[in-house]
């Protein structure tokens, strides 16, 4: 039987055709799950379209919310041409009977982990008696599992080599989509990923000497973190994680995690308000700690990746102007910045949809880069354009290099700087910025002279408090 394993995508940028940085975790893992009898392909729409001739009996389909109105497209046009259609992912866990609605006779979905249900859907599809709903009932062991094929993904690629050590977060922070998704936070045997960061061959050095740790909190156990650092340690690779910001008040972790070739650290920080860490219940961030955090990391040679979210209650458009002067000041190597997105299964969603100001339920606006809900101290309006302005200046060559000529403590932690910022600096140069929309089909123009500029001074923290109000 053969069987193509598809991970939707559609670019959240204007201009932008592909993202060709590294895969998403899912085809490949899913890959070498499946018996010895199945000839498996994987495909990412990132870097490849989707073949509508493939000669493959059954196709997979995974994808995230703001994909999901474009892979009921894919799966319906599969369906035209007589193939067997699965479909899973973040989406169909969460939303299981809209995506059955949208399956023909034979098709099925899978709601949960694929790692006990997929062998199983297999089977049952090579006897003709696949069921329509394939559901992990209860949190399984990781401890066993195979290593992902990467010898499937596409060449197209810079990096190919994730790993996933841990599974969850031990937070509970009310954005978060992980409680809806997951079961527990848990742990892969240090062993089964030791081997598969050993055992990979990549076709470059780049490839072979940078890991990806496709992790929501790598750190959630910091025992067990600590170990898995040491047995790195004589590998001589660099690597890259996402961790709580408390990561640095272990001053033994953070020494661990640079001696194993830590290049950068993705921490979700969110926002500059204190009132907004308590409203989203994120209280494992103290916004005092965060230049002391930052100056942790870099002296240990590491570099902040920083996850920012703006449209929280307490944000205005006059706070979201002042976040460049913030990143700067505090240091911050790589800022990633998204609008507030509520998910349904999130509290967050439950607090907006409660309160009657959710905009819109069309899915294709669900990326992070569209206002989908009424803010409560600016319009929508005032949010998409503040974001958009915002993003430009991040993104803008004179921003990009003064991060990059910080202070370099290390080398990996240069390169990291130099290869995101130069990356994002360079779809900025070329215009291809975010696609910011507002719910009901008003769309915010790249460059539009709503969009103010954010203003050049410096800002001290101490203005953030005034800055946010």
């Amino acid at each position: 039987m053969k069987v193509e394993i598809i991970n939707c995508w559609v670019s959240r940028y204007r201009g932008e055709s592909r993202t060709r940085l590294i895969p998403p975790l899912t085809a490949a893992h899913l890959a070498a799950l499946c018996p010895d009898w199945v000839d498996v392909s994987i495909r990412h729409e990132q870097v490849r379209p989707v073949d509508y001739d493939t000669d493959a009996d059954l196709v997979a389909l995974s994808f995230m919310t703001g994909y999901a109105p474009h892979a009921y497209r894919v799966a319906e046009r599969f369906r035209a041409r007589g193939k067997t259609v699965v479909l899973g992912g973040p989406h169909v866990t969460l939303h299981p009977d809209e995506a059955l609605a949208h399956l023909g006779p034979g098709d099925a979905v899978v709601v949960g982990e694929a790692e006990v249900v997929w062998p199983r859907l297999l089977e049952d599809a090579r006897r003709g008696k696949m069921e329509r709903l394939y559901r992990a009932a209860t949190p399984h062991s990781l401890a066993g599992l195979p290593m992902p094929r990467y010898d499937l993904i596409e060449d197209d690629f810079i990096l190919n080599h994730y790993v996933q050590a841990t599974r969850g977060c031990p937070f509970s922070c009310s954005f978060c989509c992980l409680k809806a998704l997951e079961t527990g936070f848990r742990m892969r045997p240090i062993d089964d990923v030791m081997r598969d960061i050993v055992e990979y061959r990549g076709k470059s050095w780049l490839q072979n000497k940078v890991v990806w740790f496709w992790d929501d909190n790598l750190i959630g156990h910091k025992v067990y973190a600590k170990e898995l650092f040491r047995e790195m340690a004589p590998l001589g690779k660099w690597w890259l994680t996402q961790a709580s910001v408390n990561m640095a008040a272990d001053e033994e972790l953070v020494r661990l995690a640079a001696d194993a070739g830590c290049a950068g650290v993705f921490l979700g920080i969110e926002t500059f308000s204190a009132e907004n860490l308590r409203t989203v219940r994120k209280h494992q961030n103290k916004i005092d700690d965060y230049r002391r955090a930052i100056r942790t990391f870099h002296d240990h040679g590491i570099g902040v990746m920083a996850g920012l979210i703006v449209g929280f209650d307490d944000d205005t458009a006059e706070s979201i102007r002042c976040i460049p002067d913030i990143v700067e000041e505090l240091g911050i190597d790589v800022p990633f910045l998204n609008i507030s997105t509520p998910f349904q299964g999130t509290p967050l969603w439950d607090e907006v949809e409660g309160a009657g100001r959710i905009l819109s339920t069309d899915w294709s606006l669900y990326t992070g880069m569209n206002v989908v809900f009424e803010p409560v101290s600016m319009s929508a309006g005032e949010l998409a354009s503040g974001y958009a302005a915002v993003w430009r200046e991040l993104v803008s060559v004179r921003r990009a290099f003064r991060r990059i000529t910080l202070r370099p403590t290390s080398l990996r932690r240069l390169a990291a700087s130099l290869g995101i910022n130069g990356f994002y600096a360079f779809q900025g140069v070329r215009g291809h910025g975010p696609q910011v929309r507002l719910a009901g089909g008003e769309a915010e123009r790249q460059g539009s002279a709503a969009a103010e500029r954010p203003r050049d001074r410096q800002l001290g923290l101490s203005e953030v408090g005034e800055a946010m109000h």
